[in-house]
């Protein structure tokens, strides 16, 4: 057979399944692969099933169907190339959803961007109003404020790893300052 006629049906019978195949199926890998796999197969994939490179000499309706199975393929890759948004789409996966809906997808990247902008990490008003004033002491060094603030912000989510992370940081800094206090020279003289 043809190679170009096989892909062709490859991509039509792709494309008839699609509402019942996962993104790891789409990119042709194990869901426990490591990030690498997933990259290598999606530019694989990616380069085989380009539509600029599967229409010619098709007829004008396969243009659609091509389309479609690709922007399922770049789908698939944006979701599984990031480590947060993989790991809820394999909770949606054991649910059992195939694709991520709008907001699966609105939590993990607000989970993202919460790990590299702590500004973002509160999820709801009223933690966030504790969690601005515990980075404003952080700022400012005020460590017992801080801690005071994270734990009032944790109570709201208590859930929230980043609010953790932070609680451990104010509490080291605050030994830090505990210890500085009583290294310094009490017999100083002060102007």
């Amino acid at each position: 057979m043809d190679p170009r006629l096989r892909l062709r049906f490859e991509i039509e019978t792709m494309h008839e399944l699609l509402p019942q195949l996962d993104y790891y199926q789409l990119l042709g890998v194990k869901p426990g692969c490591p990030q690498g796999e997933v990259d290598s197969a999606f530019r694989t994939e990616g380069r085989r099933l380009h539509p600029d490179r599967v229409i010619a000499g098709a007829p004008p309706e396969f243009r659609g169907v091509a389309n479609t199975v690709f922007k399922a393929i770049n789908d698939a890759y944006r979701v599984l190339r990031d480590p947060d948004a993989r790991g809820h789409y394999d909770n949606e996966l054991r649910a059992g959803r195939f694709r991520m809906d709008a907001e699966a997808r609105k939590v993990a990247e607000a989970e993202a961007a919460a790990r590299t902008d702590p500004n973002k990490a509160a999820r709801s008003e009223k933690g966030g109003k504790f969690w601005k004033l515990a980075l404003q002491g952080m700022a400012d060094k005020d460590y017992n404020g801080a801690s005071m603030n994270i734990q009032f912000a944790l109570s709201f989510e208590p859930d929230n790893d980043v609010f953790k992370e932070y609680l451990a940081k104010a509490k080291a800094g605050k030994e830090e300052v505990k210890k500085e206090k009583s290294t310094a020279n009490a017999y100083k003289i002060r102007l």
